[in-house]
C-alpha cells in the first residue's frame, strides 16, 4: 500500500467514524423522545 492509498483509506475511515457518531446521536435523541413519551403515558 502506497502513501496515496493509505491516505485515501484514512479519509474513508474518518468519514465512516463521522457517520457512526451521527447515527449514535440520532439513536440517543430517539431514546430520549421515547422516554418522554413513555413518561407522559404513565403520568
Amino acid at each position: 500500500m502506497n502513501q496515496t492509498e493509505f491516505l485515501e483509506l484514512k479519509r474513508i475511515v474518518e468519514r465512516h467514524e463521522e457517520t457512526i457518531v451521527q447515527l449514535m446521536e440520532i439513536i440517543a435523541a430517539t431514546n430520549r423522545r421515547l422516554s418522554e413519551i413513555s413518561l407522559a403515558r404513565f403520568t
